[in-house]
C-alpha cells in the first residue's frame, strides 16, 4: 500500500501522462495499472483477403524459351530438311605472276574490270634495263654511221673497179675477136705456103715466092701470139677488178656483223623490257589486285587473279548413297541467295572421285564426309551476273518426289505397305 501511494504521489507531482492504447488488442495501458477496455472503444477494421500475384517475369521467360526453341527448330529444319544438298559457285581462275622483279610503276585496271586477251594490266619499273637499252641504241646508231661511211667509200671503190672490170671485159672481147681473125689468117698463110711449096717442087713457082709465103706465115703467127698475150692480160685485168670489188665488199662484213649483233642485243633487251608490261592471257574479269602502284614485286609473285570468261559453274556436293538421284542432262532448280527465283540448271557431268566439301558449307554435312561433286550449268548457257560471286553458296531445295525415289535410308522407318508400294513403283 505504501508503494502504491508513493507511485500515485509521483504521478500527480510530475503531471498525468497520456494513456497508450494498443490498436490491436483493444486494451488500455497506463503508467500505473492494467485497465480493462471500455464500451466506447471501436473494434479494429477487418481486411479482405487477396490472392497472391505471380512473378511478373514468368511470361517473359516462357516467351524467350519458346523463341529459342522455335529458332533452334527452324535452324535444324533449314540446315537438314529444307535443302537436300549444298554447293558453291566455282570457276576457272588464273593467277598472273610477275615475270621479273621490280617496282610497280602503273596499274592499268581495277578489281571487277572486264579485260580481253592481250590487254595491258600492269607496268613494272625497269630503270636499269631502260638505261641499257638507251646505251645500246647509241652504240647502234654509231655503228650504223660507221657502216654508212664505209659503205659510201666502198661503193665508190667498187664503182671504179667495176668500170675497170667492164673496160677489161670489153677489151678482152675485142682482143678475142682479133685473135679469131688472126687465127684464120694464120691458117690461110699456112695453106698458101704449103701450096707454093708444092708448086716449087713442080717447077711452077720460084723459091722467092716460097720464102715470101713462109715469111707471111711467120708474121701471122707472131701477130696471133701477140694478140693472145694481150687477151690474157685483159682477162687478168678483168679478174683483178672483180676480185678487188669482192674484196671491198668483204671489208664491210665485220661492220655488218657488229651491226647485226647490236640489233640482236637490242631486240633481246626490248623483249626483256616488254616483259615488264604484264598483259592478260585470257578474256575474263579481274577478281583481285595483289600489288598497287609503288609496291615491289618479286619474280613469279602473284599480281592479279582473273576469272576466265564463261567458266562459272555450279558444283553441288552429294553423299554417295544419294547419287542415284542425279543423272547427266537432268534438269534441277537450285536456289542462289539473295535471288528469289530459282535457277534452272542442267547436270553437265558427275565428279570422278569423292572430295571434301568447301569449308563454308561443311557444317551442313557430317564431319569429314566425302562427297561426290555434281557439276551444273545454267540452261541458258551462262552464269554471269554482277551479284553472282565466286564461292557463293548454292542450295538444292527439298523435293519429296526425288527423296522418295532416291532410296533414302529414311524409308526404312516407313510402314511395310509403303515400302512395298515404293519398291514396286521403282
Amino acid at each position: 500500500m505504501e508503494s502504491h501511494s508513493q507511485d500515485s504521489h509521483q504521478n500527480r507531482s510530475a503531471g498525468r501522462e497520456p494513456s497508450r492504447t494498443s490498436g490491436t488488442s483493444g486494451l488500455q495501458f497506463s503508467s500505473g495499472a492494467f485497465q480493462p477496455p471500455t464500451a466506447r472503444m471501436k473494434s479494429p477494421p477487418v481486411m479482405s483477403a487477396t490472392p497472391p500475384r505471380p512473378p511478373r517475369g514468368r511470361f517473359f521467360v516462357v516467351g524467350m524459351v519458346l523463341t529459342v526453341l522455335g529458332f533452334g527448330a527452324f535452324r535444324v529444319w533449314d540446315s537438314f530438311f529444307h535443302y537436300t544438298a549444298f554447293g558453291v559457285i566455282a570457276g576457272r581462275t588464273i593467277e598472273i605472276p610477275a615475270p621479273v622483279s621490280g617496282l610497280v610503276r602503273y596499274v592499268h585496271v581495277r578489281e571487277g574490270d572486264e579485260v580481253r586477251q592481250g590487254d595491258l594490266l600492269l607496268t613494272l619499273d625497269q630503270h636499269e634495263l631502260e638505261l641499257r637499252v638507251g646505251r645500246l641504241d647509241d652504240q647502234l646508231r654509231l655503228a650504223q654511221a660507221k657502216l654508212d661511211a664505209e659503205l659510201s667509200a666502198t661503193q665508190w671503190r667498187v664503182a671504179q673497179y667495176l668500170i675497170e672490170f667492164h673496160k677489161a671485159s670489153g677489151e678482152y672481147s675485142d682482143k678475142w675477136a682479133e685473135v679469131r681473125e688472126r687465127q684464120v689468117r694464120w691458117r690461110r698463110a699456112q695453106q698458101s705456103r704449103a701450096r707454093i711449096a708444092g708448086m716449087v717442087e713442080k717447077k711452077t713457082a720460084t723459091l722467092d715466092e716460097l720464102e715470101a709465103a713462109l715469111a707471111d706465115e711467120h708474121a701471122q703467127r707472131d701477130r696471133l701470139e701477140t694478140l693472145i698475150e694481150g687477151l690474157v692480160s685483159w682477162q687478168k685485168r678483168s679478174q683483178i677488178a672483180e676480185l678487188q670489188t669482192q674484196a671491198n665488199l668483204d671489208v664491210m662484213q665485220p661492220l655488218l656483223a657488229e651491226l647485226r649483233n647490236l640489233e640482236s642485243e637490242q631486240a633481246r633487251l626490248r623483249d626483256e623490257l616488254a616483259r615488264g608490261q604484264v598483259r592478260s592471257p585470257v578474256n575474263g574479269t579481274v577478281l583481285t589486285r595483289h600489288r598497287h602502284t609503288g609496291e615491289g614485286a618479286e619474280h613469279l609473285q602473284t599480281l592479279f587473279t582473273i576469272l576466265e570468261e564463261n567458266s562459272l559453274e555450279i558444283v553441288m556436293y552429294v553423299p554417295q548413297q544419294r547419287i542415284d538421284e542425279f543423272q547427266p542432262d537432268q534438269t534441277l532448280e537450285v536456289a542462289l541467295p539473295p535471288f528469289q527465283d530459282h535457277i534452272a540448271c542442267r547436270i553437265a557431268r558427275l565428279g570422278d572421285e569423292n572430295v571434301s566439301p568447301p569449308s563454308h558449307i561443311q557444317r551442313h554435312y557430317a564431319h569429314q564426309a566425302k562427297l561426290l561433286p555434281v557439276h551444273l550449268l545454267p540452261e541458258d548457257g551462262r552464269l554471269e551476273h554482277a551479284r553472282v560471286q565466286l564461292g557463293a553458296v548454292v542450295q538444292l531445295p527439298f523435293n519429296p518426289s526425288r527423296w522418295w525415289n532416291s532410296g533414302s535410308p529414311l524409308t526404312e522407318f516407313l510402314p511395310r505397305e509403303a515400302r512395298t508400294e515404293k519398291t514396286t513403283r521403282r
